[in-house]
């Protein structure tokens, strides 16, 4: 039975993806480009995603003649074990003096960056999937005394991803069991992000991620 076919369910969440757009943001003229840099980190505990859809509907003749749905962001809600200090410092929009940064309440607009994971699935087949423009939105921490257990806090990263300007996309997903996935893994897929289709004619090269761990 061909994969695309079968019951399949995730068995868990492996890395998260990081990856800051050039410049800080996107523009409407041209698809964004991001830091050779990504970053690929093994702190997932759970990602939570919940989108916003709208939905129009058009009466004719006494019926639903159009029924339409439209999803401009999802909330993605990430709980981690740790992220390195100056990923943070980039998602915030902060540059340290002598290891300081300074946070007023004045409105600024917060860095756009993409964000990625690895889902397997049982029979070993995986998602991958892309939010090509995310912020954040609230960075929760907590910080707890020690005592006998041993016990490490879970910290919360809640973020908002966008529509790009440039061609409206929120969310780009890839799903090995499916059948046109031939020749591509979800590694093959987390090595750029993936903002068009133009991208696909070259998805499975070779060439490794940049960064790392």
């Amino acid at each position: 039975m061909p994969k695309a076919k079968e019951m399949l369910y995730p068995v868990g969440v492996e890395n998260l993806f990081i990856a800051f757009m050039t410049d800080g943001k996107d523009t409407a003229d041209v698809a964004p480009t991001y830091d050779e840099l990504i970053y690929s980190l093994p702190t997932i505990e759970t990602i939570g995603i919940a989108g916003a859809p709208t939905t129009a509907r058009k009466w004719a003749s006494n019926k639903i003649f159009v029924n339409v749905t439209k999803n401009g962001q999802f909330t993605l809600t990430l709980d981690h074990t740790a992220i390195p200090v100056e990923v943070a410092d980039k998602m915030n929009g902060k540059t340290a003096e002598k290891g300081v940064v300074f946070e007023t309440a004045a409105l600024i607009e917060l860095p756009y960056f993409a964000i990625g994971f690895i889902a397997p699935l049982n029979d070993g087949s995986k998602i991958a999937r892309w939010y090509p423009k995310c912020q954040v939105t609230t960075n929760d921490e907590s910080y707890t005394t020690k005592n006998d257990e041993t016990t490490i806090p879970t910290q919360q990263l809640v973020m908002t991803a966008t529509p790009l300007l440039f061609n409206d996309v929120t969310k780009v997903d890839f799903n090995s069991a499916r059948d046109s996935a031939t020749g591509v893994t979800a590694e093959d897929f987390m090595k750029q992000v993936i903002t068009s289709q133009a991208q696909l004619a070259t998805l499975g090269s070779s060439a490794p991620i940049d960064g790392g761990e």
